[in-house]
């Protein structure tokens, strides 16, 4: 059976592109400077190539990657305008159907964060075991320094990148599924 890997190294370009713009956040930008990279010998080197090119960006281009990621159980997630990635990673940890209190507490720490650093509060969920884990790791890094709360975003976003990467890419992955749609010719 082909791997997923083997068959974004061969499919045409808007194909690849297809294939490598769900690991990043509604930017595509950041595929189309990495596509014509092929092949890519796993999904680490995927990914590591994506991270590069947003570590490399300039801090403008940076931000606005950060403002395109949905807030936590935010109105993108009430409106149902998330990704399927992030919905996923989100529908993980029940925030999409939190108590009252709890979406009280997320939505003022929401607007707190983007008051303080001017964009969205980003965290790998997959790291996050649990809700009073996410709650406890948002109130340290609200108390952060904008210059180490710009890095620590990086970060956060690379390890969600490796992490969409090893799921869509990893050994033994075969076919996406949203390259049903896409034609390989």
């Amino acid at each position: 059976m082909t791997s997923a890997l083997d068959i974004l190294n061969t499919v045409p370009r808007a194909a690849a592109l297809a294939m490598i713009e769900p690991l990043v956040e509604r930017s595509p930008w950041v595929a189309a400077a990495i596509v014509d990279q092929r092949p890519f010998a796993d999904d680490e080197a995927l990914a590591g190539a994506l991270v590069e090119t947003i570590t490399r960006a300039d801090s403008g281009s940076q931000i606005a990657l950060f403002n395109v990621h949905p807030e936590l159980a935010g109105h993108e997630a009430a409106e149902g305008r998330m990704t399927e990635a992030s919905t996923s990673e989100q529908g993980r940890l029940r925030l999409l159907s939190l108590s009252a209190a709890d979406a009280a507490r997320l939505t003022r720490m929401n607007t707190a964060y983007r008051t303080r650093f001017g964009h969205p509060f980003i965290v790998a969920l997959h790291r996050v075991p649990d809700l009073q884990t996410l709650f406890a790791t948002f109130e340290r890094r609200l108390a952060a320094t904008p210059p180490g709360e710009h890095t620590a975003t990086l970060a956060e976003i690379a390890s969600v990148i490796r992490s969409r990467a090893a799921r869509a890419f990893g050994a033994g992955t075969n076919t996406p599924p949203n390259l049903a749609a896409t034609t390989l010719e």
